[in-house]
């Protein structure tokens, strides 16, 4: 997604509102993160790539069943050996939607599943609110997952805001 025209953030909520219907029917709790939430987080990107969604094995099966027909088959993401996930990559109208179910990353020498400590709600429409995480969680989150590019995104994050600061790793 590049931001011509319309913003980016309605871009965003455009691909989300196509799959509205969809997420509706999860059964558990579920997010959107990555750079997605940033922007509608109020941090200004360029250019995303795709909605990465959060959610449970259960959530991410049943997504991967209804959306089958659109998985993109030759894709695989990038730094494997840094993430598990039950994951899949679609291609939706003209939007790319990631679902990343139970995503656990390597991180001190071991498996962690991401959770996601501290969220707010967006409305999409009247019918769907999601939940993204707060601008601090998303900070701690980019710097777990500890790639260049997900470092460059924290970096944003301090760079825009007043009330974050780095944490010392505790």
């Amino acid at each position: 997604m590049q931001a011509y025209g319309i913003g980016m953030i309605e871009r965003i909520k455009k691909s989300i509102e196509i799959i509205a219907n969809d997420l509706a029917q999860l059964k558990d709790t579920f997010y959107v993160v990555g750079s997605s939430a940033l922007v509608l987080a109020g941090i200004p990107l360029e250019t995303i790539d795709d909605v990465d969604l959060l959610t449970s094995n259960r959530d991410a099966d049943f997504l991967k069943h209804l959306w089958r027909s659109n998985k993109l088959i030759d894709y695989s993401p990038a730094h494997a050996d840094k993430f598990l996930s039950n994951f899949g990559r679609f291609k939706i109208n003209k939007s790319l939607v990631e679902v990343m179910g139970e995503l656990k990353v390597f991180h001190e020498n071991k498996w962690q599943i991401l959770e996601i400590k501290e969220w707010q709600e967006l409305e999409i429409n009247e019918k769907l609110q999601i939940k993204i995480p707060t601008l601090a969680e998303q900070y701690r989150i980019f710097t777990l997952f500890g790639r260049e590019k997900d470092l460059k995104k924290a970096n944003l994050i301090l760079q825009q805001t007043t009330y974050i600061q780095p944490s010392n790793g505790n």
